[in-house]
C-alpha cells in the first residue's frame, strides 16, 4: 500500500509515518521543514519520497502532489494533516488558519479525489477535530476551519457514494494529542493523549475504511456532550 501524508515534520503526521512504515507501506512525505524530511527519509524502513511544500501557496503545493503521486508511481491513501491554530480573534492570526486548515485542506483534498476518480479507486483522510463540531469564543477561526473539513469531506463522501465510486473518505477528529501545537494549551488539557497513540488508533481506522473517528475513542461520549449542551454552559467553558 502506498500512503502520502501531508504534514509529516511532527505531531500526528510524524508518528502515523512511523506508524505506516512500520507497517510495510510505502509513504510520501510532505512538510515545510526539508531537513527533518530528509532525516526521516534516513531514518524510516522501507521505501520514504519527501518533498517539501507550504500548503498555503496552492497551485505550487497541488503541484508538488502530483509530481510526488508520480514518483511514487501511484497512490491508494491521502492523509490531509497540515494544520495550524492558535488563541486569536485578530485578523492578521486568523487568515493564516484560515488558508492553511481550510483553502489549503481544499487545495490538497480535491486534486487527491480528482486522482482517485481517474485511478478508480482511493482513500481521502482529512484530520478535523472534535472543534468541528461547535464553535469557540477563544479560536473562533479554528473551529470554523475545521467544520469546513468535516463538511467538505462529508460533500465529497456523498458525491462519491451517489457516483458509485470506489473512493472512501475519512473524516479524523482528535480531541487532545499532545504536540507543538497543542502545547499552548499548557496543563489546560484533559483526556490528552500521545501522538503516538493517536496515530495507532488512526492507523487502524484508516484500514477499516471508517467515515467518521473519534481519537482517541472516549472522545465519542464528549462529542455528544458538545452537541447536547445549553449556549449558556457551553459559551462559559469555551
Amino acid at each position: 500500500m502506498k500512503a502520502v501524508i501531508i504534514g509529516a515534520t511532527s505531531g500526528i503526521g510524524l508518528e502515523l509515518a512511523k506508524v505506516m512504515t512500520h507497517n510495510g507501506w510505502e509513504v510520501g512525505l510532505t512538510g515545510r521543514r526539508i531537513n527533518i524530511l530528509q532525516d526521516l527519509q534516513k531514518a524510516l524502513a522501507g521505501q520514504v519520497f519527501i518533498r517539501q511544500m507550504d500548503i498555503t501557496q496552492f497551485e505550487n503545493a497541488r503541484a508538488a502532489l502530483a509530481d510526488l503521486v508520480e514518483e511514487m508511481e501511484g497512490m491508494d491513501v491521502i492523509v490531509v494533516n497540515a494544520g495550524i491554530g492558535t488563541f486569536t480573534r485578530r485578523w492578521e492570526k486568523e487568515l493564516p488558519i484560515i488558508q492553511t486548515n481550510a483553502t489549503g485542506f481544499a487545495a490538497l483534498a480535491n486534486w487527491a479525489y480528482h486522482y482517485f476518480q481517474s485511478v478508480g479507486h482511493g482513500q481521502l483522510v482529512g484530520i478535523s477535530s472534535l472543534a468541528a463540531l461547535r464553535s469557540s469564543s477563544s479560536l473562533p477561526s479554528y473551529h470554523a476551519s475545521k467544520a469546513f473539513i468535516s463538511s467538505y469531506m462529508q460533500g465529497l463522501r456523498y458525491h462519491a457514494q451517489k457516483k458509485k465510486l470506489n473512493i472512501q473518505v475519512t473524516d479524523i477528529r482528535p480531541g487532545f494529542v499532545r504536540t507543538a501545537m497543542t502545547a499552548q494549551n499548557g496543563d489546560n488539557m484533559f483526556w490528552d493523549a500521545p501522538a503516538d497513540k493517536a496515530a495507532r488508533q488512526i492507523f487502524d481506522a484508516i484500514q477499516r475504511k471508517k467515515k467518521v473517528v473519534y481519537i482517541t475513542k472516549r472522545w465519542r461520549l464528549m462529542a455528544w456532550f458538545m452537541r447536547a449542551m445549553p449556549d449558556f454552559i457551553y459559551t462559559k467553558i469555551t
